[in-house]
C-alpha cells in the first residue's frame, strides 16, 4: 500500500500546477469558429518598425520576437496564418492601416485613441522603462534629477516616450534620433547625459552591437502597454484575438519573457520566485520523505549506503551543473577542440554570437568559422604554441552563419591528461568588432578634423587668388564694348570667380571653420548647376533625367544644399555603376495637410519637394532603416565613410526639414526631402543701391598680397581718391606715425605677416581715434571676434568682394566723416 501511495503523493503537487496554468475549454463560440473558418486568406501581420526584440524579421526572413512568440501561440490555438509585412518606420505602418492593407498590427504602443482605422485588445504585454547613462557618470539619475539638472535625453521620433517627457518634464532638453540604437550611441559616444528604454530593447541593442559602456541608472514611472490592433471593420476578430490572448497561461507568458530579456535579470531570485520550481521541490521533498519511511521499513544498511551514494552524486552533480552553468553564463564564447579541431563544447555566448545552433556545430571542424583572412602558416604557428604547452593570444577572424565577419580577441589554452599528452584546446573569444569600428571611425573623424585645418589654412590664400581673378576682370570690363567676346569672357572669369568663392565657403562650413549663411535659394536652378557638374563623373551607361518647377525657392545655405543634391546623387550613380539605368531628379512643390505633416513631426504648410530616384541595385530591408546611422555604409571598405547620408539628415534637420527612403533590391531607391517653402524677406521698399561717384581724400591700403594692392588701389584711383599703397603692415604703420593726419582712411588686410590687421587698426586707432577703417580678410579665426565700431573699424569686407562694394563703402565712410 505504502508503495502505490509513493508516486500518487509524489505526482499530486505537479498535477495542480499544470492542472492551474491549462485551460481545457475551447473560448471561442461556435459563431466565432465559424468565422475562422470563412478565411480564404492568410491574415496581413504588419510588424512595427525598430522594435528589437518585441518583434522583427531576421535575415532568413523569420518572424521572431516576444511579440512574435505570443503571435506564433495565437495563431496555433486559433488555427490561423499570417502573411508578415515591414514597414519601414511608423507614419508607413499607420498608413496601410489607414488603407486597410493591413488586417492586424501585433504591437501597438500608442494611444488606441490616436487611430479610427483599428480596435485594439486590452493590454497582453506591459514593459516598465528604464533610463540608461554612460558608465561614466555613477550617480541615479530620475526623470526629476535629469530636469533639475538641465541634463539631456536622446530619444526616438515619432514615438510615445517623446510626448510623455516634453508633457511632464519640459525642461528636459531632448535631442531627438532616428531610432533607439542612435539614441544609445550618442549616449555611449557621451554626446548626450541619458536615454529612455524598455529593458528587452535595451538588452536586445546591448548584447547585439556589443556596447559595453552603459548602465541602468534609475527607472521611470512611464510603462510601455502592447495591444493587439485590428480593423475596425473586423470586430469579431478582434473578440477573438482577445480569448486567444486570455488563453495564454502565466507559465507560458513568463517562459516568453526569459527567452528575450537577459539584461541584469536576478537568476537567483527568478528561481525562487517559479512557481513551477516550488512544486517541484515540494513533490520531490515529498518523494523524498515518503522514500525515507519506506527505505527505513525496508534495510538499515541499504538507507546508509544508498543515502551515501546519493549524496556523493549530488555533489559530483552541483560542481558539473556549477561548472557547465559558468561557462554558459560567461559573456565570452568559449568552445573545446579536440586534437584533430572537432567542435566538442560550445556555449551560449557563442552561439549568440554566431547565430548557429549546438546542433549545428558540434562534431563539425573548426573551420566552419573561421575566415580567410589569414594565411595556412598562422594557423600552424598557433598549434606549434599550444603543442608546446604555451598559451596562444591574439586577434583573429570569424565567420557567423549568415557570412558577417567578426573581429575576436582570442585565448587558447591548451589541456593535457594524466600522461601529458595534448586532449583538448579550450579557447575563450571576445567580440571587438565594434571596437574595431570606432577605432576606425575615430581615424576617419581624425581625417576630417585635418581636413578642417587644411581648408581653414588655405581659405585665406585661396580668397586672395579668387579676389585678384575677379578684381582684374571687374577693372577690364569698361573697356570692352558690351556683346562683345571680350566682355563675355571677362563676364564669365567673374562667374567662374564666384563659384569658387562658393567653394571655400562650402569647405569652410563642411569643416565647420564658418557659420551656415542662409539666404533665398532657387532650388530647381541649384539643381541644374549640380547635374553639370555630376554628369562628367557618371559613365555612360547612366541617363539623367530632370524634372525641374519653377518658383520653388527656400531659405537655406547654398552650398550645404548643394551638398546635399551631390551626395545623393553620387549615390544614385554607385547604385548602378555596374548595370547602368537612369537617375531622375524632380522639383516640385507641395502642400502638407496637419494630419501628413503631423506624421513627419512637421508644420502644415508649403513645402518644397526634392525627389532622388535611381533604377539600381536597391538597398536590402534590414538596412533601410540604419541608413542615416553615423558612419553605417554597405559600400567596401575604403569607398565610404558612412557619414554622407547622416550629414545630409542632419542638414535637412537643421533645415526643419525631412527626409525619407523607399527601396527595393532590383527595382532601385528613392529619397524624398521635404524643405519648408520660403519667398525670403517679407517684401517691402527694396533698399537702392548708393550710385557709386567720385571722390576726394587720401587712402591708405595695406595688403601683403602684391596683385590686391593692384586691383584695389587701381580702381579707387579711378574714383578720384590718392591711394598709398603698402605691402609691409610695419612699414605702413611706420610711416602713419610719421604724419597721422595726412590720410582720411586706412584699409588693411587681416592675415599678413609682422603685424595683423586688427593690431594695426588697434596701434593706429590709439594714435588717431577719429580715422575709420575697413578691415578686410580672405579667411582668419580672428574675424569672428572682431566687430564693426571696434578700434576704428567702421567696416568689415570679406574677400572675395566686388570692387564697387569697395568703393561704396569708401564712399559712406568718407562722406559720413565729412
Amino acid at each position: 500500500m505504502l508503495f502505490l501511495l509513493l508516486p500518487l503523493c509524489a505526482t499530486l503537487p505537479v498535477y495542480w500546477y499544470f492542472y492551474e496554468n491549462t485551460r481545457l475549454t475551447d473560448p471561442l463560440s461556435e459563431m466565432e469558429r465559424e468565422w475562422l473558418g470563412r478565411l480564404d486568406r492568410p491574415l496581413v501581420l504588419a510588424v512595427t518598425p525598430d522594435t528589437r526584440p518585441l518583434e522583427f524579421v531576421d535575415a532568413q526572413g523569420e518572424y521572431q520576437g516576444m511579440v512574435a512568440d505570443y503571435v506564433h501561440r495565437v495563431a496555433e490555438e486559433l488555427n490561423i496564418e499570417f502573411e508578415v509585412v515591414e514597414p519601414a518606420n511608423m507614419q508607413e505602418l499607420l498608413w496601410l492601416a489607414k488603407q486597410r492593407r493591413v488586417d492586424v498590427i501585433a504591437a501597438f504602443a500608442g494611444n488606441p485613441a490616436s487611430t479610427d482605422a483599428m480596435l485594439f485588445t486590452n493590454p497582453y504585454l506591459e514593459l516598465s522603462t528604464a533610463i540608461l547613462a554612460n558608465r561614466s557618470g555613477k550617480e541615479p539619475l530620475s526623470l526629476s534629477v535629469i530636469s533639475e539638472k538641465k541634463m539631456g535625453l536622446a530619444l526616438p521620433k515619432g514615438y510615445d516616450v517623446l510626448s510623455y517627457v516634453e508633457k511632464f518634464y519640459p525642461d528636459i532638453h531632448i535631442q531627438t534620433t532616428y531610432n533607439y540604437l542612435a539614441a544609445l550611441l550618442h549616449v555611449s559616444f557621451n554626446e548626450i547625459d541619458a536615454t529612455i528604454i524598455s529593458l528587452p530593447q535595451a538588452s536586445y541593442f546591448i548584447e547585439d552591437k556589443g556596447i559595453t559602456n552603459l548602465r541602468v541608472a534609475g527607472y521611470t514611472d512611464y510603462r510601455l502597454y502592447y495591444r493587439m490592433g485590428v480593423r475596425s471593420d473586423m470586430p469579431i476578430l478582434a473578440d477573438i484575438f482577445q480569448k486567444a490572448l486570455d488563453n495564454i497561461t502565466p507559465v507560458e507568458r513568463e517562459r516568453i519573457l526569459k527567452r528575450w530579456v537577459h539584461l541584469q535579470q536576478d537568476y537567483l531570485s527568478a528561481f525562487f520566485s517559479n512557481r513551477f520550481i516550488w512544486y517541484i521541490i515540494v513533490s520531490i521533498v515529498s518523494f523524498t520523505l515518503l522514500a525515507f519511511v519506506g527505505i527505513i521499513f525496508w534495510n538499515r544498511t541499504l538507507r546508509l549506503r544508498v543515502n551515501e551514494r546519493t549524496r556523493e552524486l549530488k555533489r559530483e552533480l552541483k560542481d558539473r551543473t556549477r561548472f557547465l552553468a559558468a561557462l554558459d553564463q560567461a559573456e565570452d564564447g568559449i568552445f573545446i577542440l579536440d586534437t584533430d579541431g572537432i567542435l566538442e563544447y560550445v556555449n551560449a555566448s557563442l552561439l549568440n554570437l554566431t547565430q548557429y545552433t549546438e546542433e549545428e556545430m558540434l562534431g563539425r571542424h573548426i573551420s566552419m568559422l573561421r575566415a580567410k583572412q589569414h594565411p595556412q602558416e598562422f594557423f600552424e604557428e598557433l598549434w606549434k604554441v599550444l603543442r608546446s604547452g604555451g598559451v596562444w593570444r591574439g586577434e583573429t577572424v570569424y565567420v557567423k552563419k549568415n557570412g558577417e565577419e567578426i573581429s575576436a580577441e582570442v585565448t587558447a589554452t591548451p589541456v593535457f591528461d594524466e600522461t601529458g599528452a595534448l586532449i583538448n584546446i579550450v579557447e575563450l573569444i571576445r567580440d571587438v568588432t565594434e571596437q574595431r569600428k570606432m577605432e576606425e571611425h575615430l581615424k576617419q573623424s581624425q581625417k576630417l578634423e585635418e581636413l578642417g585645418t587644411l581648408a581653414g589654412g588655405i581659405a585665406h590664400d585661396f580668397n586672395n587668388i579668387i579676389a585678384a581673378i575677379s578684381g582684374y576682370a571687374e577693372l577690364a570690363l569698361p573697356s570692352t564694348e558690351k556683346g562683345s567676346r571680350a566682355h563675355t569672357n571677362l563676364e564669365r572669369i567673374q562667374q567662374v570667380a564666384e563659384r569658387a568663392r562658393a567653394m571655400v565657403h562650402q569647405i569652410l562650413v563642411f569643416s565647420r571653420r564658418r557659420k551656415p549663411e542662409k539666404v533665398l535659394v532657387d532650388v530647381s536652378a541649384m539643381v541644374k548647376e549640380v547635374l553639370q557638374l555630376l554628369r562628367p563623373s557618371l559613365p555612360s551607361t547612366i541617363e539623367i533625367k530632370s524634372k525641374l518647377a519653377d518658383g520653388c525657392t527656400v531659405m537655406a545655405d547654398a552650398s550645404q544644399l548643394h551638398q546635399v543634391v551631390m551626395n545623393l546623387g553620387t549615390n544614385a550613380g554607385y547604385a548602378m555603376r555596374t548595370n547602368g539605368g537612369i537617375l531622375t531628379i524632380s522639383i516640385s512643390s507641395i502642400q502638407l495637410l496637419a494630419g501628413t505633416a503631423r506624421l513627419m513631426g512637421l508644420s502644415r504648410g508649403r513645402y518644397v519637394s526634392l525627389v532622388v530616384e535611381d533604377t539600381g541595385e536597391g538597398i536590402p530591408a534590414h538596412h533601410v532603416r540604419r541608413i542615416f546611422d553615423p558612419f553605417f555604409t554597405t559600400k567596401p571598405k575604403g569607398e565610404g565613410t558612412g557619414m554622407g547620408l547622416s550629414m545630409v539628415h542632419g542638414i535637412i534637420t537643421s533645415m526643419r526639414g525631412h527626409i525619407s527612403v523607399e527601396s527595393s533590391e532590383g527595382v532601385g531607391t528613392r529619397f524624398t526631402v521635404l524643405i519648408p517653402y520660403s519667398k525670403g524677406e517679407e517684401e517691402g521698399e527694396i533698399p537702392t543701391a548708393v550710385p557709386l561717384t567720385e571722390g576726394e581724400g587720401s587712402i591708405m591700403l595695406v595688403d601683403d598680397e602684391e596683385d590686391l594692392v593692384k586691383v584695389y588701389s587701381a580702381a579707387l584711383e579711378d574714383l578720384g581718391y590718392d591711394v598709398r599703397p603698402y605691402n609691409d603692415s610695419a612699414e605702413a604703420l611706420g610711416a602713419f606715425r610719421d604724419n597721422p593726419y595726412s590720410i582720411d582712411l586706412l584699409i588693411t588686410d587681416q592675415t599678413m605677416p609682422k603685424l595683423t590687421g586688427d593690431k594695426l587698426a588697434t596701434a593706429v586707432h590709439i594714435i588717431r581715434p577719429d580715422l575709420p577703417i575697413i578691415l578686410c580678410s580672405g579667411y582668419s579665426d580672428a574675424i569672428d571676434s572682431i566687430k564693426e565700431g571696434q578700434n576704428g573699424i567702421r567696416k568689415v569686407l570679406l574677400k572675395p568682394f566686388e570692387l564697387q562694394d569697395l568703393g561704396r563703402a569708401v564712399q559712406e565712410l568718407l562722406r559720413r566723416k565729412l
